[in-house]
């Protein structure tokens, strides 16, 4: 997870293109402050701590070092996923870091930065629950999703193809997703692997990961990146500076060392 081949690099910085218009736009919202729109709520890249109110995880170590290198106060704006590009977009923030998936649709709407997490789809199941090895297994089951997300547009091609007839409860949250996986009120969870690896960390007598899409011959991963409003090209190229320092320095790999339980590291 350390490097990123050039082809996918290359190809993350068409996408980010997409779409691009020449107009200028304002580089903050506030002087001196970056704006984060971030779904607080989504382990191991953003949730709250013991106390309830301090901002812990992966984007937000990341964001916090990205602004000091920018010289920044960097605050965090709780958004609930499913709308939170629409809210950069609306200029609520100046940016979104929530393990956003760099896609060519979202890149219409946004522009990103070089990406910084690689990641795969996965089922998640209760220990002493269902066999499900395969997206096929699903069938006939009751599966939970995040509204909003990859996860939803990957096994809808499945269903709307007609290979595929399942229960879906799709929730505002994944802690919902999991939390009604914990209780048996439905069989498996569909989500980011890195996601689902974190769960399985944090309580191996509970769940475990049945199906990765990474073992799928052919499968290509999915890129996070960080988005900005089109045409803030002055902040995005800021953005990728830090990135690529973190990167460098070794900080990007410690991050997702202390964050995420599981990944190639190679």
């Amino acid at each position: 997870m350390k490097k990123f081949i050039p082809a996918i690099l290359a190809l993350v910085m068409i996408l980010s293109l997409v779409g691009c218009g020449s107009g200028s736009d304002v580089v903050m919202l506030e002087e001196g402050k970056l704006l984060v729109g971030s779904e607080i709520g989504y382990p191991p890249f953003e949730m709250f701590d013991e106390d309830g109110t301090t901002i812990i995880g992966l984007d937000a170590e990341l964001g916090t070092a990205i602004g000091d290198i920018l010289g920044m106060e960097v605050e965090f704006i709780d958004t609930g996923f499913d709308g939170i590009l629409g809210g950069l977009k609306a200029k609520k923030y100046d940016i979104v870091m929530s393990a956003v998936t760099i896609t060519a649709d979202r890149a219409k709407e946004v522009d990103f930065s070089n990406p910084y997490i690689e990641n795969w789809q996965a089922i998640a199941v209760k220990k002493d629950g269902q066999a499900i090895t395969s997206i096929k297994d699903l069938e006939g089951k009751k599966l939970a999703y995040q509204e909003g997300t990859t996860s939803k547009e990957y096994i809808s091609v499945f269903i709307d193809k007609g290979e595929l007839t399942c229960e879906q409860s799709e929730f505002p949250k994944i802690l919902n997703c999991f939390d009604d996986l914990r209780l048996d009120r439905v069989d498996a969870v569909l989500c980011d692997s890195v996601v689902a690896e974190r769960y399985v960390a944090d309580e191996p007598d509970t769940f475990v990961i049945s199906w990765n899409q990474k073992d799928e011959q052919g499968e290509e991963p999915e890129l996070f990146g960080i988005a900005v409003r089109k045409g803030n090209t002055e902040l995005l190229d800021k953005i990728n500076d830090a990135l690529q320092q973190l990167e460098d320095n070794g900080t990007l790999d410690s991050l997702r060392a202390k964050w995420l339980s599981a990944g190639d590291e190679d």
